[in-house]
């Protein structure tokens, strides 16, 4: 089964699928397989890098009920569909303010540099950008 997935995904240097550190170098993401949709890419945060908030909890949910749970663990990433371009459509939930950013795309410049952008019309122009660096494949 993960030989079929490795062999769909390319999984390596051409695609996201791997652990990434955020911009603001605040956490570590491992982007993977969604559960149930292996061409679909999901990601989770594995690590928080400040210490002082190793144990931060998700107290910006809109939904009150998931405010206790850790942010550790929390899958921040989901729906990210492939195209010949990179993973599309897909969304990204930012814990620290609880909002849930749609419409966005990811692509590789290189192996190591991981852009997300929301693109903006058909001049592709990019509304708001990040980019992650690679930590492991």
């Amino acid at each position: 089964m993960w030989i079929g997935i490795v062999a769909l995904l390319g999984i390596g240097a051409t695609t996201p699928a791997g652990v990434w550190v955020t911009q603001d170098r605040d956490a570590w993401v491992r982007i993977a397989p969604c559960p149930g949709q292996t061409a679909v890419l999901c990601g989770r945060v594995e690590r928080l890098l400040d210490p002082a908030e190793a144990s931060a909890k998700d107290e910006h949910n809109p939904d009150p009920s998931r405010r206790h749970q850790p942010v550790t663990g929390l899958q921040i990433l989901s729906d990210f569909k492939p195209t010949a371009q990179g993973w599309t459509d897909g969304k990204i939930y930012d814990p620290e303010d609880g909002r849930t950013h749609t419409g966005l795309t990811l692509r590789l410049e290189g192996k190591d540099r991981l852009i997300i952008s929301k693109p903006l019309g058909v001049l592709k122009a990019e509304v708001g950008r990040q980019v992650w660096t690679r930590v492991a494949p």
